[in-house]
């Protein structure tokens, strides 16, 4: 069966910038974009992790200077001086980060890897396979505190024996701060090699009082990542291969619907092996996805299925490998008795992915494939198939791909489903400008009535349709506006019978202040199917930028669906000492009032152990859970949990589980 004229026309599009791609290659690998380099230099005396540059290996190294705020382009406000050491065990950075008023320093987060939103932070990162991918980019910060935050290649779960062990220390000095950082070399997925290789490398930091962001090597608002610098003439040690064992222990208590007392115990195991230096097998049994607090659905108007996060940390761990945006949907694998996943690098260039999930009534498998051709460049192919004994295999084939020259960048993909004695197709194009005051995006994309993936996220089918959009932002260091945010799109679809499916315009704004306050403007309009929608929201924020100490409150109002709708939301968070509390409450009037108040609180009783618990409160009923946790650190994690943390209504459960690494 032939093609239609647009199946051919993608393909054809998808094909050309390929071949453009590699046509540049070569003139790529020849053109010199990176201004700094910094030659590594081993030493025989490893620091002392202390915040404190006074050890003699600091004195001799070579200094990373000359810092460029992002957006003015211009030398930072505030400059910064950091020093690159390495041995066989570990990458020793320590920087000096200047500071004229060294008493107005931001710094609030105690917790490792929750993230450091809101504080001065500063950030190593590291692309070993020297390729100015994101997906080979290693970064580690750490605020004034000391608290840390890492993010490896491919992508790790949260327990620190798996992400790995690494250490920081930082301290505010009379003319700023200082941090030193110990990165393990085993930590990290670098070259097997036995010759001095040319790695990427760059430092950031971002203060939080004037919102300046400079870097080393800049890299500019878009970040660009073929501007990093260069880290010449390092020798990584041989890589020793790493097995890990993370097994669960569960026992619990719980009232069924029939008010009879059930006991339950269980177990499980993680496990992760190291295949070769760069290709890792992650297996589990017996998941406990039962315990883990998931995000929850909002409640605001959608004619589709909403999208809502997945926190389950099998499906994240190693998930920047395998990742194929809205074609895999992990939310979609709601039963799993066991997974495997293999992912990680098979040459420079490569990667590759897997995942595979059994369960008595459905299994699951992807297998995905990314060519890096230049540093600007890439190509992916994957392979999705879904089976149940009850029903046909559900298969998904796909081929995308990305070249950007400068500013430009054109991005396809196509996309084949397989179900019983149906097929279908879906493609789409994507132009990009991506300047430093301006971006625009157009795109085209079609759907076929019989294109089916019943483990993607695709809320429609048999369409054909596109769209623009431009954004306009801006910075400012001093002055009243700390920065603007202003946009408009507009989309338009059809269905395959020609019929209009959907023709929407949208405008948005948000200021920000240097007082920290927020206003965010927007309107929405124009029509769905059979339906018009107009709709204008408005939400005003305070100590936008603080985690922890903040509040904001919006109002929408107008009409969907041909009926008026009005919505008030609002949010309030506040810290006394060691003690958090978060409130989210929204209540919607359209078909029907629906309402949803969302309430954390919690108690640190150190960065490792804490209390904690979260009331939901909507028209279905009402949640609450508690939970007593010692996590996210080395040794072994325990959790008592009072309540069901994703059950629509209170459960009397009461459930303790055990985990340790190994």
């Amino acid at each position: 069966m032939k093609l239609k004229t647009n199946y051919a026309i993608v393909l054809f599009i998808t094909l050309l910038f390929i071949l453009i791609v590699n046509g540049q290659n070569i003139a790529a690998q020849n053109i010199q974009t990176v201004k700094k380099e910094l030659p590594a230099i081993k030493t025989e005396q490893s620091p002392t992790i202390d915040g404190v540059l006074n050890d003699a290996c600091w004195k001799d190294a070579p200094q990373a200077v000359g810092f460029i705020d992002e957006r003015t382009e211009k030398p930072a406000m505030h400059q910064s001086v950091g020093r690159i050491v390495y041995t066989d065990k570990s990458i020793y950075v320590g920087l000096h980060l200047y500071d004229d008023m060294p008493d107005k320093i931001v710094a609030s987060q105690t917790k490792d890897q929750t993230g450091i939103r809101g504080d001065d932070w500063v950030s190593f990162s590291l692309d070993p396979f020297h390729t100015h991918q994101f997906s080979d980019r290693n970064f580690f910060m750490v605020n004034p505190l000391g608290t840390k935050f890492a993010h490896l290649a491919t992508g790790r779960a949260a327990k620190s024996e798996w992400i790995g062990l690494w250490k920081a220390a930082a301290q505010i000095v009379e003319d700023g701060w200082v941090v030193e950082m110990q990165i393990p070399w085993q930590i990290l997925d670098y070259p097997d090699t036995t010759e001095p290789v040319r790695m990427g490398i760059n430092l950031d930091r971002f203060q939080q009082r004037t919102g300046e962001r400079s870097w080393w090597c800049n890299l500019g608002v878009q970040e660009f990542r073929e501007n990093d610098g260069h880290w010449i003439d390092v020798l990584p040690p041989p890589r020793k291969r790493d097995l890990k064992f993370l097994p669960y222990l569960i026992s619990g208590i719980s009232e069924t619907e029939t008010d009879e007392r059930e006991y339950a115990a269980r177990a499980g195991a993680d496990l992760r092996y190291e295949v070769t230096p760069q290709l890792r097998l992650i297996g589990t049994a017996n998941p406990d996805f039962d315990n883990i607090e998931q995000s929850v659905e909002g409640i605001d108007f959608s004619y589709s299925e909403r999208y809502v996060d997945d926190r389950r940390p099998f499906f994240s761990e190693g998930g920047n490998v395998y990742n194929l945006g809205n074609l895999f949907y992990s939310q979609r694998v709601m039963d799993m008795d066991g997974g495997i996943k293999l992912f990680g690098k098979v040459a420079k260039n490569t990667s590759v992915g897997t995942l595979g999930t059994y369960h008595r009534n459905n299994q699951n498998f992807i297998l995905r494939a990314k060519q890096s051709l230049t540093a600007t460049s890439h190509i992916i192919a994957g392979f999705l198939t879904h089976h149940r004994p009850d029903t046909d295999t559900n298969s998904i084939g796909h081929l995308s791909g990305s070249v950007r020259h400068g500013k430009f960048s054109i991005s396809s993909d196509f996309t084949q489903s397989w179900e019983g004695e149906s097929d279908g197709r879906k493609g789409n194009v994507n132009l990009k400008f991506n300047g430093s005051l301006f971006r625009s995006t157009l795109w085209g994309y079609f759907v076929d009535p019989d294109y089916v993936n019943n483990l993607g996220y695709q809320p429609y089918t048999s369409l054909r349709g596109g769209g623009l959009e431009g954004i306009f932002s801006n910075e400012w260091r001093q002055g009243f506006i700390r920065s603007v945010f202003i946009g408009a799109n507009g989309i338009t679809a059809n269905n395959y019978e020609g019929e209009l499916f959907q023709r929407d315009f949208a405008v948005f704004s948000n200021f920000w202040s240097h007082s920290d306050y927020g206003l965010y403007l927007s309107w929405y309009g124009g029509r769905f199917q059979e339906f018009s929608d107009s709709v204008i929201n408005i939400r005003l924020n305070a100590r936008s930028s603080d985690q922890y100490n903040n509040i904001g409150i919006g109002y929408s109002w107008g009409k969907r669906a041909d009926k008026r709708i009005r919505r008030v939301s609002g949010n309030l968070n506040l810290r006394v000492y060691s003690f958090t509390a978060g409130l989210s409450s929204s209540i919607q009037w359209h078909f029907e009032r629906h309402y949803q108040q969302i309430l954390t609180l919690g108690y640190d009783f150190s960065p490792a152990l804490s209390l904690g618990s979260r009331l939901i409160w909507q028209k279905d009923g009402a949640n609450i859970y508690f939970a007593l946790r010692r996590s996210g650190y080395a040794g072994t994690d325990f959790f008592i949990i009072l309540g069901d943390p994703n059950a629509s209504k209170f459960r009397q459960r009461l459930v303790a589980k055990v985990i340790r690494a190994f």
